[in-house]
């Protein structure tokens, strides 16, 4: 299941390594993973000044045990 974060820009956040590892972190304590899930694509908005990072989210042991 493909799911996204958005990251808001400031002063701090001007590098895309800085975006994509922020992005990597939100999305590995969003699903309680052990390991950053892959992002897929991130890609900038520049109407909002945002950027979208796209990752796959991977089932749970708990789900593959009970489902």
């Amino acid at each position: 299941m493909l799911k996204a974060i958005v990251v808001l820009l400031d002063q701090k956040k001007k590098e895309i390594g800085e975006i994509l590892a922020i992005s990597r972190s939100e999305a590995r304590k969003r699903e309680r993973a052990n390991q950053n899930p892959p992002i897929l694509a991130l890609k900038f908005v520049p109407e909002l000044a945002i950027y979208v990072a796209i990752y796959e989210a991977q089932e749970s042991e708990v789900k593959k045990q009970s489902g």
